[in-house]
């Protein structure tokens, strides 16, 4: 509810409907049977969450959409470690069975990413199944093989290689590098191979430099310094470009004043003009054209123009009040010159405030964080002018129970894209911890935009979802 954050190759649906029960009940018995157990020296852990989604909506006009105004999904997680501690060797995988319950018709507010790849409304993803071999040959040296995800300059899922080598600690010296082809499990985008690096020196104890790069159709490179230049300061410069165009820089310090306890964070971070044309895979793009697209060639999020931002956030804990922090935040965005205003983007200020709460007067389980922000915008002359924006989160813990309940709101919603949240949102679930890292959770979520009415026909959306996750 606080701003909330953001995130291969499809494999094709089993043909046989009559096979498409067996196989949830058979996930379902998984589900919730699942157990750790140990083969002499190789230790065997399985994880599995099971959830079921109920959404639906007001019915919309005619000329909106369709008359499509529920939907059911389920998706079955399975994750599998084992670690033979001895050899330095682990496996692990984890995957996703998803299927559309009772089917989504085109144009419906209820498509997703696994409604974009045909009319089969169902599929498995294999997101990682990778062998992993530490201190091959010599110490410091991995070997990972299989499906897996890299980080660097972007986050990578392949098929392929990963080899990683660290020296000695004295030496401060790390450097890793991989290939393989892409894994796309969402898109049509023909990328296939790929390949990159990460490097780190560290010249002193507190000094990282880091260079990292992603090698395909288009190429990435971020370079980095962290420097912990005191043991209350610490500061960090990124600077990252797409082929030999500058994509980002970001900077920032925070400072810790150890009388009062006072954080002091400041950051500037420039996103320059990129064409989408050159953009990279991973760096995900929104527009209204592939929207609600069954088929779609890119996976569109957000689109960003140029654009800088000013951050200044301090927060301060009150020692009269064990377990209360309070805290003041002023952000300041300003479009590149030549960038005209939109849904999207637009210069603004923002002030915001709040506090934290954590086992607030001693009531144990507790913690509460809101937040209260204004804003001055500038988008054009049928939007600019000034809204409010405020949230809450509770969450209380009674023994084996967890209770959470959010809000948000912005009385003017035109902007309510760049903090990445509907206008209105309400949710409320109930959690109970039955075992040791399994539980089962009862979640209920409602939102409102402007944008669903105007743009889709319809006025909230609301689902229900409930999850069973099982880990040992």
């Amino acid at each position: 509810m606080t701003e909330m954050k953001r995130q291969g190759l499809a494999i094709r649906s089993w043909r046989p409907a009559k096979l498409t029960w067996p196989l949830l009940c058979i996930c379902l018995l998984v589900a919730t049977t699942s157990w750790g157990v140990q083969f002499g020296d190789v230790d065997l852990t399985l994880r599995s969450t099971t959830e079921y989604r109920y959404a639906w909506s007001d019915d919309s006009p005619k000329g909106f959409l369709n008359d499509d105004d529920d939907d059911q999904d389920f998706s079955q997680h399975l994750g599998l470690d084992m670690n033979w501690e001895e050899y330095g060797i682990t496996f692990s995988a984890m995957g996703r069975y998803v299927k559309d319950l009772d089917g989504t018709a085109d144009g419906s507010i209820f498509q997703n990413y696994t409604d974009s790849r045909g009319d089969h409304r169902q599929d498995f993803e294999a997101y990682y199944a990778y062998l992993e071999k530490r201190d091959l040959f010599v110490d410091g040296l991995n070997v990972r093989a299989g499906r897996q995800y890299s980080y660097g300059a972007e986050t990578v899922h392949f098929d392929g290689l990963h080899i990683s080598y660290s020296r000695p600690d004295w030496a401060g010296f790390e450097i890793s590098a991989f290939g393989g082809n892409l894994v796309h499990h969402y898109t049509d985008l023909t990328r296939d191979e790929v390949g990159g690096y990460n490097l780190a020196l560290h010249p002193t104890s507190n000094l990282a430099l880091t260079l990292d790069g992603v090698l395909s159709d288009n190429n990435s490179t971020e370079g980095g310094l962290y420097w912990q230049i005191t043991d209350y300061i610490q500061s960090y410069a990124r600077l990252a470009f797409i082929d030999d165009s500058e994509r980002f820089l970001d900077i920032g310090t925070q400072a810790l004043l150890p009388q009062t306890g006072t954080v002091i964070n400041i950051g500037i971070y420039h996103r320059y003009d990129v064409d989408l044309d050159s953009d990279y895979l991973f760096d995900y793009s929104y527009t209204f054209k592939n929207a609600l697209s069954t088929r779609l060639t890119s996976l569109y999020l957000l689109q960003e123009q140029a654009y800088t931002d000013y951050d200044l956030k301090i927060s301060q804990p009150v020692p009269q009040l064990k377990g209360l922090t309070v805290y003041g935040r002023y952000t300041k965005r300003v479009l590149n010159n030549d960038n005209e205003e939109d849904l999207y983007n637009t210069d603004f200020d923002r002030y915001s405030a709040g506090i934290n709460l954590d086992e607030f007067m001693g009531l144990k389980g507790f913690h509460l964080d809101t937040g209260y922000s204004f804003w001055q915008e500038d988008r054009s002359m049928f939007y600019e002018g000034e809204s409010t924006s405020y949230y809450a989160d509770l969450r209380q813990e009674l023994n084996k129970f967890e209770i959470r309940a959010g809000f948000y709101h912005k009385s003017e919603d035109v902007n309510s894209r760049i903090e990445d949240e509907a206008a209105t949102r309400y949710e409320a679930a109930l959690k109970y911890h039955y075992m040791d890292n399994s539980w089962v959770e009862v979640l209920y979520q409602y939102d409102q935009d402007d944008y669903f009415e105007d743009e889709l026909g319809v006025d909230y959306v609301s689902a229900l979802t409930l999850t069973l996750h099982q880990e040992f």
